[in-house]
């Protein structure tokens, strides 16, 4: 085993993790026009953004203009136009009509961004964080760096729920896995978990068989219905940076209200995988008239789980009759969504990380990790601050804004236009606090 080198120079922010939104930040890093120098780290070889869910007909949620820079930086070598252009595809891909683009182009778009910035690394695996004096030692399986500023974007964790986690295997995995596995269903029971985007479009592909032909399929909603993502004009106010300022300013209690209303606004399916869905099994029962070898189950919620005799047993109980049944699969596949942590590398640093009453980290309107040091180091966190930002922090659709407001910040400096006042809709003053104003009108 070698030991890591140790660099010198302290650079002015090193990213840990080249997911889409740490990829928005080091495309925006251009330092001729930051004048910072920053680096961003990689474990894997290459990039990869969810291998295991690019099935070959699982489309974006969002326009391919909200790609890593256009909404700051139009002229960016890095936008996905520049992108279509360089691969020699830009009037084929105009004729095709699309304003929402495979999940495998976008993919492909971002690896085309990746590996040309001169400012990521891949192939090196960060295993600890350390803060010095006044900057931060970051310790990789091959060197040191050291760096006044982090930006953490190490993406999310599969959810696996607790009663089937002692079953998970080659015959029952989280979805993230499944174009990985790519199982053969050929003659399989199989029994889809989850309600969303993610679990639609696993079932759309078991149903076209991309697997093999499932004998039986049953898709698993706790969802009162298999529900259409809210893609409206007035929705879309709500991924707007304008309404995001808004939000941070709302106190916690008000927020989860909030987030809890907006739930389809990005985690419904989209119209177009529904209506696709729907012709499928239309087709199937009443055109064809196939036995019926499908099922979809909403209001339904896993609740236990057992393997006997090579199959498992799902206990499933109705949410609004409570009644319990059970079904029998020989493949479960989990679209139960991710969770976020904090990477094992910051683990030096959980001591002086600040949470609230509900041990969730805290963010600044900057995306800066209150933290006991922070004063004049900044540890910046995407993807993690839904409680803080609202329902648009984990989608794409502000990855540019967020971006440049996180290198802004950075350079000290409006290095990007972040045009936030512009808005259709007037949300009121969320900054007002009834307590207050009621003190100072008695105080009067």
């Amino acid at each position: 085993m070698t030991t890591p080198q140790k660099l010198d120079r302290i650079l002015d922010c090193i990213g840990i993790g080249l997911g889409p939104f740490n990829l928005s930040i080091a495309a925006l890093s251009d330092e001729e026009k930051t004048h910072l120098k920053t680096l961003f780290l990689e474990r894997k070889s290459h990039f990869s953004w969810h291998p295991g869910l690019l099935l070959s007909d699982a489309k974006m949620q969002t326009s391919f203009l909200k790609d890593l820079v256009t909404a700051v930086d139009p002229t960016s070598p890095y936008s996905f136009l520049n992108y279509l252009v360089t691969q020699r595809k830009f009037y084929p891909f105009c004729a095709s009509g699309q304003s929402v683009i495979s999940r495998l182009e976008f993919s492909d778009y971002l690896g085309w961004t990746a590996h040309q910035l001169p400012n990521t690394q891949f192939g090196c695996d960060v295993k600890s964080v350390a803060f010095e004096q006044d900057h931060f030692r970051i310790t990789t399986d091959k060197e040191v760096f050291n760096s006044q500023h982090l930006v953490i974007g190490t993406g999310m964790q599969p959810h696996v729920p607790e009663c089937i986690q002692p079953f998970v295997s080659e015959t029952c995995f989280h979805a993230s896995e499944l174009a990985l596995r790519s199982p053969d269903l050929t003659g399989k029971r199989v029994a889809i978990i989850g309600g969303g985007q993610t679990g639609a479009d696993i079932f759309q592909h078991t149903f076209d068989k991309q697997f093999g032909k499932p004998t039986h399929i049953e898709w698993i909603s706790r969802r009162a219905n298999i529900e259409q993502l809210d893609e409206g004009c007035f929705t879309d106010q709500y991924f707007m940076p304008d309404y995001v300022n808004q939000f941070y300013q709302l106190d916690s209690s008000n927020k989860q209200q909030e987030v809890s209303h907006q739930k389809l606004a990005s985690d419904g399916v989209t119209s177009d995988c529904l209506q696709g869905i729907y012709q499928r099994l239309y087709h199937d029962k009443y055109v064809l008239r196939n036995p019926r070898w499908w099922k979809i189950k909403t209001h339904q919620s896993l609740i236990s789980s057992r393997r006997v005799n090579g199959q498992y047993q799902l206990d499933i109980q109705h949410g609004l009759t409570k009644q319990v049944e059970t079904i029998n699969a020989d493949i479960v596949i989990l679209c139960t969504g991710f969770n976020h942590d904090l990477p094992q590398c910051l683990d030096e640093l959980r001591p002086y990380i600040m949470t609230d009453e509900q041990d969730r980290i805290l963010l600044s309107s900057d995306y800066c990790l209150q933290w006991k040091g922070m004063k004049n180091n900044s540890i910046y966190i995407v993807n993690s601050g839904t409680d803080n930002h609202g329902i648009a922090e984990p989608q794409l659709s502000l990855a540019a804004w967020r971006a440049a407001k996180i290198i802004n910040h950075l350079a000290q400096d409006s290095v990007y236009e972040l045009a936030e006042d512009d808005n259709i809709i007037d949300w009121g003053d969320l900054t007002f606090k009834p307590e207050k104003h009621l003190a100072a009108v008695s105080s009067l």
